[in-house]
């Protein structure tokens, strides 16, 4: 039953609904003409990637963003970007921890993959973000450059945060998914 479609679909549901709690667990901070929120949803997003690999994962990560920001005023416009860009995280990470048949099982292979899965996305929302600014915002290219930087610095210092707290919680969270036979 563990590697049945329904048991996978039924788990990435459950970390959907942990990414969409895990992010409304968090503070907005607005920054010039846009917003930056430090939320817990991207843990949850590098642990799906992990432990249910790059497809369940990646939906997993793509599906509970965007519920969020589904129900967020500020960040609504910004669903399908999100969608997609979660989803490439998630997968990303998921596609490293998962090869050279590791599953999830190897430290360091999870700590690279949520590096470079959180690095893209990182790339990702800064290209997004000097894009809107430059030509929604209608921004002066230095100045979309600058309050690109700005969100870029504390991108950054998120995923940080996000890496050390996956790499902290990932051994406990695999050991309880082991003894209830989730895993």
């Amino acid at each position: 039953m563990k590697n049945s479609n329904i048991h996978k679909l039924v788990i990435s549901s459950i970390f959907a609904t942990f990414v969409t709690i895990s992010t409304f667990l968090g503070i907005t901070i607005p920054i010039g003409e846009i917003n930056t929120t430090f939320h817990l949803g991207n843990i949850v997003c590098l642990l799906a990637g992990i432990i249910l690999g790059p497809i369940y994962g990646g939906f997993s990560a793509a599906i509970g963003s965007s519920i969020f920001d589904i129900l967020s005023p500020i960040y609504i416009t910004s669903t399908p970007f999100t969608f997609i860009f979660k989803f490439i995280m998630a997968f990303l990470t998921g596609k490293i921890a998962y090869s050279k048949n590791k599953n999830g099982n190897y430290q360091f292979y999870n700590i690279l993959g949520a590096v470079i899965g959180s690095s893209v996305y990182i790339i990702l929302r800064a290209i997004k973000s000097f894009l809107v600014n430059l030509y929604v915002l209608k921004m002066e290219p230095l100045t979309a450059i600058l309050i690109t930087s700005n969100g870029l610095l504390l991108s950054i210092i998120k995923t940080a945060f996000s890496i050390m707290a996956v790499a902290a919680l990932l051994p406990i969270i695999q050991k309880k998914l082991i003894k209830q036979n989730f895993m």
